[in-house]
């Protein structure tokens, strides 16, 4: 399969909504261990979603890449944005946000792709650092990100 990276547009919004809903409501229904969903819920989820989708489109500080085949068809995303705080010796990292890949199009090297043209739009923008965020139990997300080359450095608690 032949594919492209390019900015998402405006335009996308659609596609990346139903994205942004099989990664946030279907890939974590089937991930979420029993009495966790109730940390997580929103009253109108569908209102919290496209909110998020054109929060992201819009914000110049986000930067969503999609992967588009020879027939124009989108087979996933990546989001990101920098964080910048002068006071750290590190002082601007890159955080991974949402990344999702359609699951036809998945271990054809899509998602490697998505996350690593988003990494080096994070070095040109003068980051040292990537980090990213995932649940204890998403034993997939853990095992994709130690293969490009993350180490899980924190533990958050809960109560």
């Amino acid at each position: 399969m032949t594919f492209s990276l390019r900015r998402a547009e405006l335009a996308d919004r659609d596609t990346i909504q139903r994205f942004h809903r099989a990664l946030y409501l279907e890939h974590r229904s089937a991930l979420m261990p029993e009495g966790l969903e109730i940390l997580y819920a929103y009253r109108d989820f569908e209102n919290v979603l496209r909110e998020d989708v054109d929060a992201m489109l819009r914000n110049p500080g986000t930067t969503i890449l999609v992967a588009e085949d020879e027939a124009e068809r989108l087979l996933g995303y990546v989001s990101g944005m920098v964080e910048h705080d002068p006071r750290r010796v590190l002082s601007r990292k890159g955080v991974l946000g949402d990344w999702y890949v359609e699951p036809d199009a998945r271990g054809l090297g899509v998602g490697r792709k998505l996350v690593d043209g988003l990494f080096a739009h994070f070095r040109v923008l003068g980051c040292s650092v990537v980090e990213t965020m995932t649940w204890p139990f998403n034993t997939g997300t853990r095992k994709a990100m130690a293969k490009l080359g993350f180490e899980e450095i924190q533990i958050v608690y809960r109560q």
